[in-house]
Protein backbone atom coordinates (compact mmCIF):
# COMPACT_ATOMS: atom_id res chain seq x y z
CA UNK A 1 0.00 0.00 0.00
CA UNK A 2 2.85 2.43 0.81
CA UNK A 3 4.09 2.53 -2.77
CA UNK A 4 0.89 4.14 -4.04
CA UNK A 5 1.69 7.20 -1.91
CA UNK A 6 5.49 7.22 -2.17
CA UNK A 7 5.59 8.70 -5.68
CA UNK A 8 3.17 11.48 -4.68
CA UNK A 9 5.35 12.88 -1.90
CA UNK A 10 7.38 15.27 -4.06
CA UNK A 11 4.39 17.19 -5.45
CA UNK A 12 1.68 16.47 -2.89
CA UNK A 13 1.86 19.92 -1.30
CA UNK A 14 1.48 21.68 -4.65
CA UNK A 15 -2.29 21.20 -4.32
CA UNK A 16 -2.45 23.51 -1.29
CA UNK A 17 -0.66 26.29 -3.19
CA UNK A 18 -3.36 26.45 -5.86
CA UNK A 19 -6.43 28.67 -5.28
CA UNK A 20 -8.82 25.71 -5.33
CA UNK A 21 -6.59 23.58 -3.09
CA UNK A 22 -6.24 26.38 -0.55
CA UNK A 23 -10.01 26.94 -0.55
CA UNK A 24 -10.75 23.22 -0.16
CA UNK A 25 -8.24 23.01 2.70
CA UNK A 26 -9.94 25.93 4.44
CA UNK A 27 -13.41 24.39 4.09
CA UNK A 28 -12.28 20.94 5.23
CA UNK A 29 -10.39 22.21 8.26
CA UNK A 30 -13.38 24.05 9.71
CA UNK A 31 -15.34 20.97 10.87
CA UNK A 32 -12.17 19.07 11.79
CA UNK A 33 -10.95 21.77 14.15
CA UNK A 34 -14.43 22.44 15.49
CA UNK A 35 -14.72 18.79 16.52
CA UNK A 36 -11.09 18.33 17.60
CA UNK A 37 -10.81 21.55 19.65
CA UNK A 38 -7.03 21.19 20.04
CA UNK A 39 -5.50 22.64 23.20
CA UNK A 40 -1.87 23.48 23.94
CA UNK A 41 -0.18 20.72 25.88
CA UNK A 42 -2.41 17.92 24.61
CA UNK A 43 -0.83 14.87 22.97
CA UNK A 44 -2.57 14.26 19.63
CA UNK A 45 -1.98 11.42 17.20
CA UNK A 46 -2.29 12.24 13.50
CA UNK A 47 -3.04 8.98 11.67
CA UNK A 48 -2.03 9.02 8.01
CA UNK A 49 -0.25 12.33 8.51
CA UNK A 50 1.24 12.43 5.01
CA UNK A 51 3.49 15.44 4.53
CA UNK A 52 2.28 16.97 7.79
CA UNK A 53 -0.49 19.38 6.81
CA UNK A 54 -2.37 18.93 10.08
CA UNK A 55 0.59 17.88 12.21
CA UNK A 56 2.49 21.11 11.61
CA UNK A 57 -0.52 23.31 12.21
CA UNK A 58 -1.37 21.50 15.44
CA UNK A 59 2.23 21.76 16.66
CA UNK A 60 2.23 25.48 15.92
CA UNK A 61 -0.70 25.74 18.37
CA UNK A 62 1.36 24.22 21.17
CA UNK A 63 0.08 20.66 20.76
CA UNK A 64 2.43 17.72 21.27
CA UNK A 65 2.01 15.84 18.00
CA UNK A 66 2.85 12.32 16.92
CA UNK A 67 2.30 11.70 13.23
CA UNK A 68 2.23 8.23 11.73
CA UNK A 69 2.16 7.25 8.08
CA UNK A 70 2.87 4.23 5.90
CA UNK A 71 4.92 6.19 3.33
CA UNK A 72 8.56 6.95 4.13
CA UNK A 73 8.89 9.64 1.42
CA UNK A 74 5.83 11.43 2.82
CA UNK A 75 7.32 11.25 6.32
CA UNK A 76 10.69 12.52 5.10
CA UNK A 77 9.01 15.57 3.61
CA UNK A 78 7.01 16.13 6.81
CA UNK A 79 10.21 16.01 8.87
CA UNK A 80 11.92 18.54 6.59
CA UNK A 81 8.95 20.90 6.85
CA UNK A 82 8.84 20.59 10.63
CA UNK A 83 12.58 21.27 10.91
CA UNK A 84 12.28 24.32 8.66
CA UNK A 85 9.43 25.64 10.82
CA UNK A 86 11.33 24.95 14.06
CA UNK A 87 8.65 22.52 15.27
CA UNK A 88 9.35 19.38 17.29
CA UNK A 89 7.08 16.64 15.97
CA UNK A 90 7.52 12.90 16.25
CA UNK A 91 6.94 11.34 12.84
CA UNK A 92 6.82 7.54 12.76
CA UNK A 93 6.47 4.93 10.04
CA UNK A 94 3.55 2.65 10.75
CA UNK A 95 0.29 1.10 9.65
CA UNK A 96 -3.06 2.50 10.84
CA UNK A 97 -4.27 -1.07 11.27
CA UNK A 98 -1.51 -1.88 13.77
CA UNK A 99 -0.56 1.25 15.71
CA UNK A 100 2.69 0.87 17.72
CA UNK A 101 1.30 2.39 20.91
CA UNK A 102 -0.17 1.04 24.15
CA UNK A 103 -3.84 1.42 24.97
CA UNK A 104 -4.98 4.83 26.28
CA UNK A 105 -1.93 6.80 25.04
CA UNK A 106 -3.30 9.95 23.38
CA UNK A 107 -5.56 12.78 24.48
CA UNK A 108 -7.02 12.98 20.98
CA UNK A 109 -6.69 11.24 17.62
CA UNK A 110 -7.23 12.83 14.23
CA UNK A 111 -7.09 11.40 10.73
CA UNK A 112 -7.90 13.35 7.57
CA UNK A 113 -8.25 11.96 4.03
CA UNK A 114 -6.22 8.85 4.79
CA UNK A 115 -8.49 6.03 5.91
CA UNK A 116 -10.33 5.89 2.57
CA UNK A 117 -7.40 3.66 1.59
CA UNK A 118 -7.68 1.24 4.51
CA UNK A 119 -8.98 -2.23 3.59
CA UNK A 120 -11.29 -2.25 6.62
CA UNK A 121 -12.51 1.14 7.86
CA UNK A 122 -14.15 -0.16 11.02
CA UNK A 123 -11.01 -2.06 12.00
CA UNK A 124 -8.70 0.95 11.68
CA UNK A 125 -11.16 3.16 13.54
CA UNK A 126 -11.27 0.61 16.35
CA UNK A 127 -7.46 0.61 16.44
CA UNK A 128 -7.31 4.41 16.66
CA UNK A 129 -9.93 4.31 19.40
CA UNK A 130 -7.82 1.78 21.32
CA UNK A 131 -4.92 4.21 21.74
CA UNK A 132 -7.21 7.05 22.82
CA UNK A 133 -7.31 7.92 26.52
CA UNK A 134 -10.62 7.70 28.39
CA UNK A 135 -12.27 11.10 28.11
CA UNK A 136 -10.55 11.74 24.79
CA UNK A 137 -12.03 12.24 21.36
CA UNK A 138 -11.37 10.94 17.86
CA UNK A 139 -12.00 13.03 14.75
CA UNK A 140 -12.06 11.46 11.29
CA UNK A 141 -12.28 13.28 7.96
CA UNK A 142 -12.81 11.47 4.66
CA UNK A 143 -13.64 12.22 1.04
CA UNK A 144 -17.42 11.94 0.96
CA UNK A 145 -19.05 9.25 -1.15
CA UNK A 146 -21.86 10.00 -3.62
CA UNK A 147 -20.47 13.52 -4.04
CA UNK A 148 -19.14 15.68 -6.85
CA UNK A 149 -15.64 15.00 -5.59
CA UNK A 150 -15.91 11.22 -5.21
CA UNK A 151 -17.36 10.95 -8.71
CA UNK A 152 -14.48 13.07 -10.01
CA UNK A 153 -11.93 10.78 -8.38
CA UNK A 154 -13.72 7.65 -9.57
CA UNK A 155 -13.64 8.98 -13.14
CA UNK A 156 -9.92 9.71 -12.82
CA UNK A 157 -9.28 6.21 -11.46
CA UNK A 158 -11.10 4.72 -14.45
CA UNK A 159 -8.99 6.53 -17.03
CA UNK A 160 -5.58 6.84 -15.29
CA UNK A 161 -3.80 3.51 -14.72
CA UNK A 162 -1.56 4.87 -11.93
CA UNK A 163 -4.25 6.90 -10.14
CA UNK A 164 -4.04 6.34 -6.37
CA UNK A 165 -7.83 6.70 -6.07
CA UNK A 166 -8.15 3.23 -7.64
CA UNK A 167 -7.39 2.01 -4.13
CA UNK A 168 -9.86 4.25 -2.29
CA UNK A 169 -13.33 3.55 -0.96
CA UNK A 170 -15.56 6.61 -0.67
CA UNK A 171 -17.90 6.35 2.30
CA UNK A 172 -21.07 8.33 2.86
CA UNK A 173 -21.57 10.24 6.08
CA UNK A 174 -24.04 7.61 7.32
CA UNK A 175 -21.48 4.87 6.65
CA UNK A 176 -18.77 6.75 8.52
CA UNK A 177 -21.02 7.37 11.50
CA UNK A 178 -22.01 3.70 11.59
CA UNK A 179 -18.34 2.64 11.62
CA UNK A 180 -17.25 5.01 14.41
CA UNK A 181 -16.67 3.41 17.82
CA UNK A 182 -17.36 5.31 21.02
CA UNK A 183 -19.99 7.63 22.41
CA UNK A 184 -21.56 10.93 21.40
CA UNK A 185 -20.96 10.24 17.73
CA UNK A 186 -21.89 13.03 15.34
CA UNK A 187 -20.77 14.30 11.97
CA UNK A 188 -21.35 16.66 9.10
CA UNK A 189 -20.59 17.14 5.44
CA UNK A 190 -18.94 20.12 3.73
CA UNK A 191 -17.39 20.87 0.33
CA UNK A 192 -20.43 21.23 -1.89
CA UNK A 193 -18.73 23.11 -4.72
CA UNK A 194 -17.11 20.84 -7.25
CA UNK A 195 -13.57 20.12 -8.48
CA UNK A 196 -14.03 22.45 -11.46
CA UNK A 197 -14.89 25.43 -9.24
CA UNK A 198 -12.84 28.64 -9.55
CA UNK A 199 -10.93 28.74 -6.27
CA UNK A 200 -10.61 32.52 -6.39
CA UNK A 201 -14.40 32.92 -5.94
CA UNK A 202 -14.22 32.49 -2.19
CA UNK A 203 -17.39 34.36 -1.24
CA UNK A 204 -19.43 32.36 -3.73
CA UNK A 205 -17.98 29.11 -2.40
CA UNK A 206 -18.81 30.03 1.19
CA UNK A 207 -22.35 30.93 0.14
CA UNK A 208 -22.72 27.49 -1.45
CA UNK A 209 -21.48 25.90 1.77
CA UNK A 210 -23.87 27.93 3.91
CA UNK A 211 -26.86 27.05 1.73
CA UNK A 212 -26.01 23.34 1.82
CA UNK A 213 -25.61 23.40 5.60
CA UNK A 214 -28.95 25.18 5.97
CA UNK A 215 -30.59 22.53 3.80
CA UNK A 216 -29.08 19.75 5.91
CA UNK A 217 -27.30 18.15 2.96
CA UNK A 218 -24.96 15.22 3.63
CA UNK A 219 -23.58 14.66 0.10
CA UNK A 220 -20.58 16.94 0.44
CA UNK A 221 -17.14 16.12 -0.92
CA UNK A 222 -15.73 15.95 2.61
CA UNK A 223 -17.24 14.34 5.68
CA UNK A 224 -16.08 14.66 9.29
CA UNK A 225 -17.14 12.80 12.39
CA UNK A 226 -16.25 12.82 16.09
CA UNK A 227 -16.64 10.26 18.86
CA UNK A 228 -15.70 10.26 22.53
CA UNK A 229 -14.17 7.59 24.74
CA UNK A 230 -15.93 7.10 28.03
Amino acid sequence: MAEIFDHKASDYDDWYRRPLGALVDRVEKEPVYAYLDPRAGEHILDVGCGTGNFSLELASRGVRVTGIDISDPMLAKARRKAAAAGLEIEFLHGDAAHLPFPDDTFDKVVSVTALEFAPDLKAVLTESYRVLKPGGRMVIGLIGGNSLWSRHYEARAAREPDCLFKYAHFYTLDELLAAMPGQGIKGRAVLFFGPDFDGTRIDEALAIEAAAAHAGRTDGGFIAAVSYKG
